[in-house]
């Protein structure tokens, strides 16, 4: 039997999105009810480039295997504080997750906090922040931004792929590529346990032994 509690979750353009529809699964299953995931975007949807494009598609997978109803609203004008409000009330949320990376005192001086901007618009819905890290330091400092890819077999390689995960999949990561190459050299980020492994990429193969074995170890959990 269902509960009269809603879940919202709230999702922007970059590699965090998974992480927070998971924990809107998660808890949206604790509590036996509906979960709604919401990205707002800044502009229309003709305009997304194709990265954006990609994250909305993998969020919209995500959500159709866990059951949520996926949307996506135009914030227009509108601050995306003001629209995710609006949004909230319109579908009588009793819940938002949302995610906040660390801030520092003189950026929230500057710009002011989302987050109690967030909780003076709700008013009484619970707002669930979930911690958003940043990337490695050391990565930040030798690679691009991550961005999500699939590995496909090829014959006996394993190649990174920019499309969406099919039933040629074998594995689905982030890739850090190298800031001192035009090729897709770098590093993939595969979750391993409650971490994470890595492994080397060269001219968008994976390059590293220590793949395959891991490959294995994995189809076995």
């Amino acid at each position: 039997m269902t509960t009269k509690e809603k879940i919202m979750v709230c999702v922007y353009y970059g590699p965090h999105g998974e992480r927070l529809i998971r924990r809107g699964v998660e808890l949206a299953a604790r509590l036996n009810c509906p979960l709604h995931v919401l990205s707002v975007i800044p502009v229309s949807m003709e305009e997304l480039s194709q990265k954006q494009e990609a994250y909305l598609n993998l969020w919209r997978i995500r959500c159709a295997e866990s059951g949520a109803l996926f949307f996506v609203e135009h914030a227009s004008s509108r601050p995306a504080v003001a629209v995710i409000a609006e949004i909230a009330r319109k579908r009588q949320i009793t819940g938002i997750i949302v995610g906040q990376s660390a801030q520092s005192r003189w950026q929230e001086l500057i710009r002011g906090s989302f987050t109690n901007e967030l909780l003076r618009r709700v008013g009484k819905i619970d707002l669930h922040i979930v911690a958003v890290q940043r990337m490695d330091n050391d990565l930040e400092e030798t690679h691009e931004r991550g961005i999500h890819v699939t590995v496909r077999r090829a014959g006996a390689e394993y190649e990174l792929s920019h499309s969406l995960p099919d039933n040629g999949t074998v594995a689905m990561g982030i890739f850090f590529k190298n800031l001192n190459t035009e090729f897709d050299s770098g590093l993939l980020k595969l979750k391993n346990g409650d971490g994470f492994a890595y492994f080397k990429i060269r001219k968008g193969v994976v390059a590293d032994a220590a793949f395959p074995p891991f490959l294995e170890k994995s189809k076995k959990k």
